[in-house]
């Protein structure tokens, strides 16, 4: 991708209207004059992000002050598809006419810096593992998947656990069963009519009991259906804009229609469960009523039996309710025997997202693994990248604490232990099967404790926790004598001899560099700068700011832009190719201090046989 033209309405930069070439684009002038507003007006209207939340911070403030109430717009060309993208203030994204692979932007700031960010190494070297939006993608897919499923779980078992709570009354109830067996035995031989009205009491009660679990499955499945109706909401109708008449014909015509239909599917849902849900009722009544009437004829043979044998009638009425009661228990074993069955269909899909999610997280290090390998080749051995899988547990670590707080352990300590030593899915299956003692190894703790841990996390989101990216962690490091030396450990301009490079290696992306001279020596820039920029291919794009006469000059710039200032606003004074003498002069008198400073310092070189 390239940058074909960009402008600049309002701010600083009013009016700034220029189009780039391929190659080496050098933007060059006084201090005060625009360069890092260019920049950064460039990284914001196409929502590049810094290297650290810090620099993203700044580089934003930064476009914003200098814009304005205008707006940047860019004109993009990605393998001959042309790409508008503008941005304003009020902008919360960039306002694009198609996707476009975002170039590398760095600042000043971050070319010293970003080396010591586990992060922005980390994202260094994603850029030369090529576009990683179907990875994302597929990545957010399975997190969905997953946090959607752990969810409907921690539902289903929360229902069994209150199903479990009331068949643990089924032995209470069958050892009465068995106590008023006798009883009922005792009474049905005293007398043939007696028995036999038993026998028809027995019939009734088995008869009432069975309609009593048919009412509780009817009430339930009524209760399904109003929460499926509630579900449902089409009392706001969606509301999207019309298609701007000046944006030529309507493309969303034919999915407008598809909503429509779509919208009317749902109303016609909405309304077949409403009517479902209305017989049900109808249906619950009317089986209710049936078992009054049932009930009434249970009473009054209860009163017939009392007649016969005073004190029978309270024995049968004991043993109807008591079988009518194990009846609705014996109900309630089926739905939890397809509880059960529900959620281990759940979790079977929710290993397979896990399966997923982790299948493209390791395919990602591995990517990572073989550009390291790579750069190592071509930049090796006076630069080594080196990688290692899932080194980065920091975010795991404080979504445990966000989860423990308020739990009254010592998280802090806790946590510090047992992040680095567990992976997410790892804690969410211990924490689902009740596994104190994987967590009390990992986090070198009490069984005590981990159970504590975990009924503490029962309560949290696990499916956010189990999702927790784990950043593989990236090493920089530079030889120095016969030894390597981590990036931590180097000054700011070896760490810039470090990062500029490794940036430069970006051959087929977008490269857009504030000011890379700074923190080191012309011999640097001559030597290692100017051959990578030179390696690039000729159509590739780069983009440098610049102070340096070395970097337009022996790098052969494409185009250069000097920019002016009247202390108000920003403005281009020369453009063009090296060679124009505009842009000849601006070098010579800006760069180089003038045609006299430059013939003063060739005669130097001359005179001490250096020319």
């Amino acid at each position: 991708m390239v940058i074909e033209r960009i402008q600049v309405e309002e701010g600083f930069l009013n009016g700034f209207d220029i189009s780039l070439r391929y190659g080496l684009n050098v933007v060059i002038g006084a201090r005060g004059t625009g360069k890092t507003t260019l920049i950064e007006l460039i990284r914001f209207c196409l929502g590049v992000e810094g290297y650290t939340p810090e620099t993203t911070k700044r580089s934003r403030e930064h476009a914003l002050s200098v814009l304005g109430a205008g707006q940047v717009t860019l004109t993009l060309n990605e393998d001959g598809r042309r790409i508008t993208v503008s941005r304003s203030a009020n902008d919360t994204a960039p306002r694009a006419s198609g996707p476009f692979l975002a170039p590398i932007v760095l600042s000043q700031t971050e070319i010293e810096t970003v080396g010591l960010q586990s992060g922005g190494r980390l994202r260094l070297l994603d850029g030369f593992i090529g576009d990683q939006r179907t990875a994302k993608s597929t990545e957010t897919e399975a997190v969905a998947s997953v946090r959607s499923l752990t969810s409907e779980a921690d539902t289903i078992r929360a229902d069994i656990e209150e199903l479990d709570r009331h068949l643990a009354e089924m032995p209470s109830i069958l050892e009465q069963i068995n106590q008023v067996a006798p009883q009922e035995e005792h009474l049905a031989a005293l007398s043939a009519d007696a028995n036999a009205k038993s026998v028809q009491l027995a019939e009734l009660s088995n008869t009432i009991a069975l309609m009593g679990v048919a009412a509780t499955a009817i009430q339930r499945f009524g209760n399904e259906v109003a929460r499926q109706r509630s579900l449902i909401d089409v009392s706001n109708p969606m509301r999207y804009e019309e298609w701007p008449a000046n944006a030529g014909g309507d493309p969303l015509g034919e999915l407008r229609t598809r909503v429509a239909k779509a919208i009317e599917h749902i109303k016609y849902g909405q309304q077949e469960l409403t009517a479902v849900e209305a017989g049900t009722v109808d249906l619950g009544s009317h089986v209710a009523q049936e078992k009054l009437n049932f009930e009434g004829q249970a009473r009054n043979l209860r009163r017939e039996i009392e007649a016969l044998q005073t004190g029978a009638g309270e024995i049968v009425r004991r043993g109807q309710l008591l079988r009518e009661r194990k009846a609705h228990l014996e109900s309630l074993m089926a739905v939890r025997k397809s509880r059960v069955a529900s959620i281990d269909d759940v979790i079977a899909r929710r290993n397979q997202a896990l399966d997923a999610l982790e299948a493209t997280r390791s395919a990602l290090f591995e990517a990572r693994r073989q550009a390291a390998a790579n750069l190592n080749h071509v930049l090796g051995p006076r630069i080594r990248i080196d990688v290692m899988r899932g080194g980065q547990s920091e975010a795991f670590a404080s979504a445990l604490v966000e989860a423990l707080r308020g739990s009254g352990l010592r998280y802090n300590d806790l946590v510090a232990e047992l992040a680095p030593r567990i992976s997410p899915r790892e804690l969410l299956e211990a924490v689902d099967n009740d596994d104190f003692e994987l967590i009390a190894t990992r986090g070198s703790m009490t069984i005590d404790r981990a159970a504590k841990v975990v009924v503490a996390l029962k309560d949290a989101d696990l499916g956010g926790i189990a999702t927790v990216p784990v950043d593989d962690y990236v090493t920089f490091s530079l030889m120095d004598g016969p030894d390597y030396k981590d990036i931590a450990e180097l000054s700011t301009g070896q760490r810039c001899t470090v990062i500029l490079p490794l940036v430069l290696r970006h051959m087929e992306r977008l490269l857009i560099v504030d000011q890379p001279e700074d923190h080191i020596d012309n011999a640097f820039i001559a030597e290692t700068l100017i051959k990578s920029i030179l390696a690039r291919p000729a159509n590739g794009q780069l983009l440098f700011s610049t102070h340096n006469a070395n970097i337009p000059v022996l790098g052969a710039a494409d185009f250069v832009i000097q920019l002016g200032s009247d202390g108000r606003r920003g403005f281009p004074i020369a453009v063009g190719a090296l060679s124009d003498p505009p842009v000849v002069q601006a070098v010579t008198s800006v760069m180089e201090g003038g045609a006299a400073a430059f013939r003063q310092r060739a005669n130097f070189y001359g005179s001490q046989g250096l020319a």
